[in-house]
């Protein structure tokens, strides 16, 4: 055997003996990431190095080629793309649903029903009351219980209408946060994706910083839907693509990327509204934003001054919250050639919009932001109900009490609005409230069918009337903001009448509730949205386990396959040792035989 085949063999020895290293090194990276959170299964691809042919090793007779050896021509990342995909649509769902659950559950709580405390029970108190002081009219205990029983329930409206807002306020608190969090991890990626795009442009393969990149998108997926655009080595843009609901700024005909691989820095970021400030007395606000929601630093305020909102506008800001920004936090228009054209110049910390229209408003179609969002439209929903409900009460007990439907010839509201010395006008759940004089002075509280009854022939007409109105038909979720008592009672309840003892009271109409039944429905409905968040959360949380699991079973490490491998690689390793050990005798042989 001559010395350069000895040598070629030495040589083969040699790649496999690295080669089978390389191999552990990757089996024992795995084992050691086997319960690391978004890693990804690596293996080693092994291929043959280039031949010598015959000729070349100074043997033109013999046939083919010599092999050389082994090599790692690289070292494969395990990931499936497909079933990274339906996790992470899966992902924004269970978000969504898990958001709402977590409030809904919240807001069932405050109705708290059924209950011996609440609403229901205190509206039926209510009414007992006055039945009772229908038939002892002229008794200072029968007044005394009507003032407590209503003061009772007009707190009642009170308590639950600041326990909403503050509901509403939790989840305003929870999408500032997330704001932060989401721009937090777009700053990540970003930083990952030139990272990756270095290392890959050398010929290598950045694994684990690919993991790590999967491992952020998967949570900024559980925020708000995203699409994923892969580009060369390995980078990836992300925006709003597919849904539409995100309402993303166009830049050039196309939706603002979020993470974007040619000029980074033009990209999209969040800011979070922390006020909506009216100006003067019309319709014109200050919208006060933090850039990127850090409200830590007072030199990220941005103040947009004199926007005007309606009502509707108002709402759907309020409940929104986020902003498109610019990476700077300068607001972005909703279509622009480029970025530089699309934001708005900020100077001294103030800038302008000229309508509503054209604010740019993050509102996603899933994920968390979209929970919190969604929530605070039903909480509102759930307000304004109450607000009906209170003002129903005050209107309709007001008009009998005062026997007038005109609320400015009332000279002794029974329910009034407590900010408003003792009228009625703009009352709601929040500020309803018994009369302070009939607090102090029940014996004012007017029972009988004349204002002022002879002596001893006080008749509990009026009393009964209220009493009644436990059953009379009324459109009160006809009721609006700004209705007045007189709209109310003419258009909504059939207007007044006169009953059989001569008593002002209200007709009633054929498309009204009663005012127990309207507090049911609305609990009713608001069992019903949480049985059904409740429900989806858990059907959720099964269609995710089931994805993950097929993406696990591609992408996770399995200790027992990873066992046999690496016995596979140590025998491999041994036996590349004993060639090279083989090598070693028969040089020894060749080199001493040689002396002698």
């Amino acid at each position: 055997m001559s010395l350069s085949g000895l040598f070629g063999t030495l040589n083969i020895g040699k790649s496999g003996l690295f080669t089978s290293q390389r191999a552990i090194d990757v089996t024992s990276h795995n084992i050691a990431n086997a319960n690391t959170d978004g890693y990804s299964r690596q293996r080693a691809e092994l291929q043959t190095t280039r031949p010598f042919c015959t000729p070349s090793m100074n043997n033109a007779a013999a046939p083919g080629q010599v092999g050389t050896g082994v090599q790692v021509s690289q070292i494969q990342r395990i990931r499936d793309t497909f079933l990274d995909y339906q996790v992470r649509v899966e992902l924004g769902v269970q978000g969504n649903y898990s958001g709402r659950d977590k409030f809904l559950s919240q807001v069932e709580n405050v109705f708290n029903e059924p209950s011996d405390t609440g609403l229901s029970t205190l509206l039926g108190k209510f009414f007992d009351s006055w039945q009772q002081l229908s038939k002892q009219p002229e008794t200072s205990n029968g007044k005394t219980m009507v003032s407590e029983q209503s003061m009772a329930l007009a707190n009642e409206l009170n308590h639950m209408y600041g326990q909403l807002n503050k509901i509403k306020g939790n989840a305003q608190d929870l999408i500032k946060q997330t704001t932060i969090d989401v721009n937090s991890l777009l700053n990540q990626i970003d930083q990952l994706n030139k990272e990756i795009i270095q290392i890959s442009v050398s010929g290598n393969n950045p694994n684990d910083l690919m993991d790590r990149r999967d491992l952020l998108l998967d949570q900024l997926s559980s925020k708000f839907g995203i699409s994923i655009d892969k580009k060369n080595f390995k980078s990836i843009e992300i925006n709003t693509r597919e849904d539409a609901g995100a309402n993303s700024p166009m830049i050039g005909g196309k939706p603002v990327n979020l993470v974007q691989t040619l000029d980074p820095d033009s990209v999209a970021r969040f800011a979070y509204v922390s006020n909506i400030e009216k100006v003067g007395t019309d319709d014109k606000y200050n919208i006060v934003y933090y850039k990127n929601g850090d409200m830590t630093a007072n030199e990220n305020r941005v103040t947009v001054e004199g926007v005007a909102l309606n009502a509707d506008e108002y709402k759907k800001l309020d409940e929104c919250r986020i902003l498109w920004t610019d990476k700077d936090g300068a607001l972005m228009k909703k279509t622009a050639e480029t970025i530089e054209d699309g934001v708005e110049t900020i100077t001294d910390g103030k800038t302008t919009v000229a309508k509503f229209g054209d604010i740019p408003l993050f509102t996603p179609s899933t994920g968390e932001i979209k929970g919190y969002m969604s929530i605070q439209q039903d909480i509102d929903t759930y307000i304004d109900k109450v607000n009906n409900l209170a003002r129903a009460l005050a209107f309709s007990v007001n008009t009998i009490h005062g026997q007038t439907n005109d609320s400015a010839k009332d000279k002794l509201s029974f329910f009034v609005n407590k900010n408003e010395d003792g009228v009625e006008v703009d009352i709601d759940a929040s500020n309803i409230t018994v009369n302070k004089k009939i607090v102090e002075d029940p014996m004012l509280i007017k029972a009988s069918k004349l204002d002022v009854p002879p002596s001893g022939e006080s008749d509990g007409k009026r009393a009964m009337a209220i009493a009644g109105l436990r059953d009379k038909l009324m459109g009160i979720q006809k009721i609006k903001s700004g209705t007045t008592r007189d709209k109310y009672i003419k258009d909504f309840c059939g207007g007044l009448v006169e009953d059989e003892y001569g008593v002002k009271t209200i007709n009633g109409t054929t498309d009204g509730m009663k005012i127990d039944n309207y507090f049911k429905d609305m609990v009713d409905a608001l069992g019903i949205q949480e049985q059904e968040a409740r429900r989806m959360v858990k059907n959720q949380a099964k269609v995710l386990t089931s994805f993950t699991q097929s993406r696990d079973a591609v992408s996770g490490v399995s200790l027992d396959e990873e066992m046999v491998n690496l016995v596979q690689f140590q025998h491999a390793y041994v036996a590349n040792s004993k060639i090279i050990a083989t090598v070693d005798e028969l040089l020894d042989v060749v080199i001493n035989g040689l002396k002698r």
